[in-house]
């Protein structure tokens, strides 16, 4: 493990699940938690937790004022000071971005209850139970819970292999006092990660191993070579007839032309690089239908001077614009009224069937005179 700047992750998401949820991880990936929030996420209530009140001013506080090292981390056993007393509480979430340390509900508490949680400055990591001297006139050691009132930290070091920050946190200052350590620092070991529970066995509607690891798709074959020509692209009734019948492969071979004939229809045409492609082309078009119309009218001067002649394919090539412009808008127009019309029309369709339905589920036949029933249909 050696020291080293690590990137910084993308603000935005990791403030969105920080916000959110807060971590229940006991390890440090990162220290964006110091950085700033933008004003927009904390204005949007969507992306606060719970527990977030905005009318409290403690609820966020700014980066200088958050806990950069976390040594109190889910999994510990803590005590709040104040009038709890020393009874232990077991970490089971912490907010990086507000210095908040959540605590699980008990057993007993509503659905919609809140966890209880308590400022990092007010609780005391547990250290464990340690033996101190006899009270006058007993010869009997006590046993004393032990909390640790100050603590430090040795320098973070990032571990490239688990993706982590680590360091070793110690006691400067317990309660009480262990005579013993007095001028010690004691390593506080940091709390275990339970093991990933194992998966399910694989039931009915599951997929088998076998299944998930066959080999259902072979890629083509290319030549390794870069001088070769590229494959010929069919026309259309070949590649219609070359899909539809695979044993008539005639003009490409063992290789399914999936990747080199459906790119462009398996790719997203409304991505940002497809939207800045075709922006980018229709600049060019437009700069080249300008040079062509002053091309067309320099050639023409009929006693115009240059500048004239400038001027006037200018506004032809500006008219130009506004008419295609204005039949485009005509045209998305026009698609959109069709499609609403036909949408209208399919609902009144759909209406009518489902009236005429219902009129002949609920006919009903009384009896009445000059009525007559075929001989050949048999009543039940």
């Amino acid at each position: 493990m050696t020291t080293a700047v690590v990137p910084k992750a993308p603000l935005t998401d990791f403030l969105k699940k920080k916000l959110h949820e807060g971590s229940r991880l006991p390890w440090t990936t990162n220290f964006n938690h110091m950085r700033r929030v933008p004003r927009h996420l904390t204005k949007n209530s969507k992306y606060m937790h719970d527990s977030f009140d905005p009318d409290k001013k403690y609820s966020f506080h700014i980066p200088k004022d958050r806990v950069k090292f976390w040594n109190i981390v889910p999994g510990d056993l803590v005590r709040v000071r104040g009038r709890y007393g020393n009874k232990l509480r077991e970490v089971f979430r912490i907010r990086r971005l507000e210095n908040i340390v959540e605590f699980p509900l008990p057993e007993n508490a509503r659905p919609t209850a809140r966890p209880p949680a308590y400022s990092y400055a007010s609780c005391q990591l547990y250290m464990g139970e340690y033996e101190f001297p006899p009270l006058p006139g007993s010869i009997e050691p006590r046993k004393l819970p032990v909390f640790a009132e100050r603590m430090g930290t040795t320098p973070p070091v990032y571990n490239h292999v688990l993706h982590r920050w680590e360091w070793q946190r110690y006691a400067t200052r317990t309660n009480p006092v262990i005579p013993e350590h007095k001028d010690q620092h004691l390593i506080i070991p940091w709390p275990e990660v339970p093991p990933k529970p194992d998966p399910a066995p694989a039931g009915l509607y599951d997929t088998p191993a076998a299944e998930v690891t066959k080999v259902t798709y072979v890629p083509p074959s290319f030549s390794s070579n870069l001088s070769a020509p590229l494959p010929r692209v069919p026309t259309e009734d070949e590649y219609i007839g070359g899909m539809s019948h695979p044993t008539k492969k005639t003009w490409f071979g063992n290789s399914p032309p999936v990747e080199m004939y459906l790119q462009r229809e398996l790719t997203n045409p409304h991505s940002r690089a497809k939207k800045m492609k075709r922006w980018q082309s229709h600049q060019v078009y437009k700069k080249s239908l300008l040079k062509d119309y002053i091309a067309a009218e320099m050639r023409e001067l009929n006693g115009r001077s240059s500048k004239e002649a400038k001027a006037e394919a200018l506004f032809k090539w500006r008219e130009r614009l506004s008419t295609e412009e204005e039949a485009e808008r005509r045209r998305r127009w026009h698609n959109l009224a069709v499609a609403e019309k036909a949408k209208k029309k399919q609902a009144r369709k759909t209406k009518r069937e489902a009236k005429r339905r219902d009129h002949l589920t609920q006919l009903e036949l009384f009896e009445a005179p000059n009525q007559v029933i075929p001989k050949d249909v048999h009543t039940t």
